[in-house]
């Protein structure tokens, strides 16, 4: 009898382990979605105002006193991290696009505990979507000019407008992948 109720035991245990596990399963995935979602809509809504405010190559100093050392400035890069490789970006888009499915296939592996792992996927996967987002917003209106995506895709362009005047411009995406 006595063995009846270890394996009761264990079968309610493992249930209990199994219900735990979902939620830190669900946990996870939401604050993947949270987060991700959250620095998408700064980085998006940052190159938003930039767009807005400011023409390209314009340059604003909120703080004059630092205007030496710090300005936003509207610039447009065709290419990958600091206007390298310019024309092409559309070549960088497969790459973050691996890049998407490599977080997306490995962010539920990690182990528990491993917090700090997660967010720098979280980062990465920002840093991708948030440049990807920006070329095809300009591929887009480009291929409506143009009516051909293909010769759109190489004008690609991201927004870039934190600019410290000893580094090239960036943004908050590659913030977060940097």
């Amino acid at each position: 009898m006595p063995r009846i109720a270890c394996v009761a035991n264990s079968v309610s245990t493992s249930k209990t382990d199994r219900v735990i596990l979902r939620f830190y399963r669900l946990r996870n995935w939401l604050i993947l979605v949270g987060l991700t979602l959250f620095l998408l809509a700064v980085d998006q809504g940052t190159k938003w105002l930039v767009r807005q405010n400011l023409a390209v190559n314009e340059a604003w100093a909120p703080i004059p006193a630092l205007s030496k050392f710090f300005t936003i400035t509207h610039v447009q890069n065709t290419g990958v991290a600091f206007g390298q490789l310019s024309g092409l970006g559309w070549l960088f888009m497969l790459v973050n696009l691996a890049v998407l499915v490599g977080v997306v296939i490995y962010y539920p592996r990690i182990p528990k505990g491993q917090w700090p792992l997660r967010l720098a996927l979280i980062l990465i996967l920002v840093g991708d979507l948030g440049n990807v987002i920006d070329r095809l917003r300009t591929a887009f209106i480009i291929a409506q000019d143009t009516g051909n995506m293909w010769t759109a895709l190489p004008n690609a362009s991201v927004t870039d407008f934190i600019d410290i005047k000893i580094w090239p411009v960036w943004n908050v995406a590659d913030m977060c992948i940097v």
